[in-house]
């Protein structure tokens, strides 16, 4: 496996357990993943490296800026896609992205089968909750990370591989 994929599973990782226990993802995980890609490629004095890496965490905040506006999440959530982004450029954080978006739909149907009253409120009113509390919300660092798997195994090179961008 590359070492950019391990790195991006134990970004999301971190991310997710962040996400999960404390309903914040820490801009130094966030930021500091940035900084550190871009210091790499500066070292390397890889102006392409650079290009993308900047490129794929503009995309990545990109790809949730409007969740975020909307309140549907928070903003480490969209920080964390970003780091990600900045890991494994522009072309390959959309990827990403749609398998976190996949991965969210699993974790909203596995939320609603196990709360039956969750169910019936969504039956009758459109909505997951009645409550606004971050508690009660899914945290999204979660299905970053289920679709950083999903990347991982659905990646160029693996058995079940192919890609987008060729």
């Amino acid at each position: 496996m590359q070492p950019q994929l391990i790195i991006i599973l134990l970004i999301s990782f971190i991310g997710a357990i962040f996400d999960w226990k404390y309903r914040k993802i820490p801009n130094w995980l966030t930021f500091g993943t940035f900084f550190i890609c871009i210091l790499f490629y500066l070292f390397q004095m890889d102006f392409k490296g650079i290009l993308n890496c900047s490129l794929g965490f503009f995309a990545g905040l990109g790809l949730l800026i409007i969740f975020y506006l909307l309140g549907g999440m928070g903003a480490g959530d969209v920080k964390l896609l970003g780091a990600v982004g900045s890991i494994v450029g522009y072309k390959e954080v959309l990827l990403i992205f749609i398998y976190s978006g996949l991965s969210g739909v699993i974790l909203v149907l596995l939320a609603i089968m196990f709360s039956p009253s969750k169910l019936k409120f969504l039956i009758t009113t459109g909505q997951l909750s009645p409550i606004v509390d971050k508690k009660e919300k899914i945290p999204y660092g979660i299905a970053i990370f289920m679709g950083t798997i999903f990347y991982i195994i659905f990646n160029p090179g693996n058995l079940f591989g192919f890609h987008l961008w060729q």
